[in-house]
């Protein structure tokens, strides 16, 4: 029998902003920010669940798994049915973490396996946090003014496999820049494009705070996984039935591992 909706809860889902996933509770439904959003969560998921699997398979009955920037949890909770022992979900915006834990404890999840924390990113110290066999890194990247910081804190906690996944810049390469002496030029296919985002208070998607937003292309991408010290990347596929902006270029997911 599905378990009655506590009255937070219930206030929660009617609450502004919209939520982040789509959660059947009981007999509601949470309404999303943007009908788009289904289709990207059910790819990233697709794109990730194989090797996370093996990662968290291979870790052993004890496995760890890091959800960095949370939302509501949906991925900290697919952690949890893929394997993991026990997940850390992390998110900067207060109001995010207290709809996870509410769906956590409606779907009455042992809150010692499945923990949260409101924190920025950049914040977390690895000597406290510990390490982790997987670390989830989804629609973070693009959002931050300090993109390699993020990298690098994943980087420092990732026991097995880090998968990031981003939006992703179209830009025409390779690019030409000054660089050194006076009129000695270099080109580059690994470009960002840098965005300031006007709707942060009232749009939990949009950077937080009024950061300024560096979005990579997917080389630019590949070479910060690379450089934050990840010397294993591969990206991963596309395939038929996912969305559309994984196969344009628009999207991309990366599998980081420390080697």
């Amino acid at each position: 029998m599905t378990a009655a909706l506590a009255p937070g809860l219930l206030d929660e889902i009617g609450r502004e902003p919209a939520w982040m996933y789509s959660w059947q509770l009981g007999s509601r439904r949470t309404p999303l920010i943007h009908p788009s959003l289904e289709s990207i969560h059910a790819t990233r998921a697709a794109l990730i669940e194989g090797p996370v699997r093996e990662a968290l398979a291979a870790a052993g009955p004890s496995a760890r798994a890091l959800d960095l920037a949370c939302c509501e949890g949906w991925f900290a909770h697919r952690l949890l049915d893929w394997g993991a022992h026990e997940v850390v979900g992390v998110d900067i915006r207060a109001q995010s973490v207290r709809r996870a834990e509410l769906v956590r404890d409606h779907l009455r999840v042992d809150p010692e396996r499945l923990r949260f924390v409101t924190s920025d990113v950049l914040d977390l110290d690895p000597e406290v946090i510990g390490r982790f066999d997987v670390v989830l890194c989804l629609g973070l990247i693009y959002h931050v003014e300090h993109p390699m910081g993020v990298l690098r804190l994943a980087h420092s906690v990732t026991g097995g496999l880090c998968a990031i996944e981003s939006q992703t810049a179209r830009v025409e390469t390779p690019a030409l820049f000054g660089f050194g002496a006076r009129q000695a030029f270099e080109t580059t296919d690994a470009v960002l494009a840098v965005h300031f985002e006007n709707d942060h208070p009232t749009n939990p998607l949009a950077s937080f705070g009024g950061a300024l937003s560096f979005c990579p292309n997917p080389a630019a991408l590949r070479l910060m996984a690379t450089a934050a010290g990840f010397p294993d990347v591969t990206r991963a596929q596309p395939g038929d039935g996912h969305d559309p902006d994984f196969h344009n270029g628009d999207r991309t997911v990366l599998l980081a591992r420390p080697g």
